[in-house]
């Protein structure tokens, strides 16, 4: 007999994609573990590239890896990391996160409504207020960046947090330690990021479901909770 929480899971995951939404929107059971070789829509000036190996799962497990030498560290998404977060449910965003050195790196997300693209300013920004230290050579640990409002700090714009969440233009890992700063600031670092596994997750007990439904389907990963 099926497990009646399956089959609720089943049944949300249905409509989910049976659902009007625009190209791109996040969805609550959309995974970025990079193993069909791309960069999924990863970009920006860290020099996002694709590693055959050495992900979390170790040999044959790809990554993304991001790079600076006395710049900004940072990877934004314009294309599935868009959308209504409100709708979708989504409570965190978590990934798994490496840092090869040689400085510490201070990670945190930036959440963007629309019009902040090409350095303009017009957009609202909201990023964590709270950063993941990772010291040099830290190996593969698992993170999570809460997206509720008490977990974040408004660093541009004028929007209301429900507002902004509705209408994501934009999602940014990026280093930044110290006090959060707005887009476009903030400090220089020198610093190989790997980034893996990047999942939204639902709140309540749809993202209990989700979560163990992508677990059970993932290999075994050596990380630690940070």
């Amino acid at each position: 007999m099926v497990h009646p929480a399956w089959i609720y899971l089943l049944g949300v995951l249905f409509l989910l994609a049976g659902s009007p939404q625009f190209a791109g929107a996040i969805t609550a059971n959309q995974l970025d573990n990079f193993q069909a070789g791309t960069l999924q829509n990863w970009s920006g000036g860290s020099s996002p590239t694709n590693i055959a190996t050495g992900g979390p799962a170790g040999t044959g497990d790809r990554y993304l890896r991001i790079s600076a030498t006395s710049n900004f560290l940072g990877t934004f998404n314009l294309v599935q990391w868009s959308g209504n977060y409100v709708l979708a449910g989504i409570d965190q965003v978590s990934m798994n996160l490496n840092n090869f050195g040689p400085n510490a790196v201070s990670v945190r997300i930036m959440l963007f409504t629309p019009g902040c693209n090409a350095g303009a300013t017009g957009c609202t920004a909201w990023t964590s207020t709270n950063a993941t230290t990772l010291v040099s050579g830290s190996g593969w640990v698992s993170a999570s960046f809460s997206v509720k409002e008490a977990n974040l700090t408004r660093v541009l714009g004028s929007a209301s947090y429900s507002s902004s969440l509705a209408n994501i233009e934009r999602l940014l890992i990026r280093h930044d330690s110290g006090t959060p700063t707005p887009p476009g600031s903030g400090e220089f670092v020198s610093a190989t990021l790997g980034i893996d596994n990047v999942l939204p997750e639902p709140s309540g007990p749809l993202g209990l479901l989700v979560g163990a439904a992508l677990l059970s389907a993932m290999p075994r990963r050596r990380t630690a909770r940070t």
